[in-house]
């Protein structure tokens, strides 16, 4: 029997607000990727089958531990693997227990490639943020994994993109064309301020996809989305319109 644990498919990854923050330049959204215990239970039944592996729960120094344990036919023993759990926000006992049975899968290597996951964020559209009570931008919207490829060999994501409800790429990385941008439907209704984003901001998520400079303007970005299909910079959106370049 192969043991080799598989890589996470798009469908295995879930996607959560981690922060909604309000910029002079727009309210941009930051996502996290995360997988949840159904997902490490059925690539456990797929490796090693339903009946060769078990998990249990204990109380150690008042946090709450999982232990994985995986039936080794060679040696004739169980082998074990420990994490232990953070509670969640809204149910803590039950939000502790999961999150100490996904740690416990990541020391057997479900997900592990996660901890190499994108910064994901990017600009959210008007109509996808609300006020909350508490007087801050919130949003209902939702976003999923379309495509993603891992590369053991480098330990990074050559490919991932992350689409909204109507399919619509708002953020993508491409190594294959050193292509690292956020997206969104440019509309005439919508406003841009001349101030720039700063170098954390337009590092870590705005860069042409042909020369990978950073792209300031978001006027500059949404036009090259509009015209080209791909975030481009000034210079390389005027060489691609002077000389008939394919982009």
């Amino acid at each position: 029997m192969d043991n080799t644990i598989p890589l996470l498919t798009p469908n295995d990854v879930e996607l959560r607000v981690s922060q909604i923050q309000q910029t002079s330049y727009g309210i941009y959204v930051t996502l996290l990727c995360y997988k949840d215990a159904r997902c490490d239970m059925r690539i456990l039944d797929s490796v090693y089958g339903p009946m060769n592996w078990q998990r249990s729960h204990e109380m150690i120094g008042g946090n709450l531990f999982c232990t994985i344990s995986i039936w080794d036919k060679e040696k004739q023993q169980w082998i074990s693997k420990q994490d232990v759990g953070v509670e969640s926000n809204t149910e803590a006992t039950k939000g502790q227990a999961s999150d100490a049975e996904k740690r416990a899968a990541f020391n057997w290597g479900i997900g592990r490639e996660l901890y190499n996951a994108p910064n994901i964020r990017f600009k959210l559209n008007e109509n996808e943020v609300f006020v909350g009570s508490n007087g801050k931008p919130k949003t209902f919207a939702k976003f999923r994994v379309s495509q993603m490829n891992y590369d053991k060999e480098s330990g990074e994501f050559i490919e991932f993109v992350v689409v909204d409800e109507n399919n619509v790429t708002r953020f993508e990385i491409d190594k294959n064309s050193s292509c690292r941008h956020s997206r969104h439907p440019a509309t005439a209704a919508q406003t841009y301020s001349n101030q720039t984003l700063s170098t954390s901001e337009r590092d870590s998520v705005i860069r042409c996809c042909l020369c990978n400079a950073p792209i300031k303007s978001e006027k500059v970005i949404d036009f090259a989305i509009k015209r080209f299909g791909k975030a481009l910079c000034y210079d390389c959106q005027k060489k691609a319109n002077q000389g008939g370049e394919r982009v």
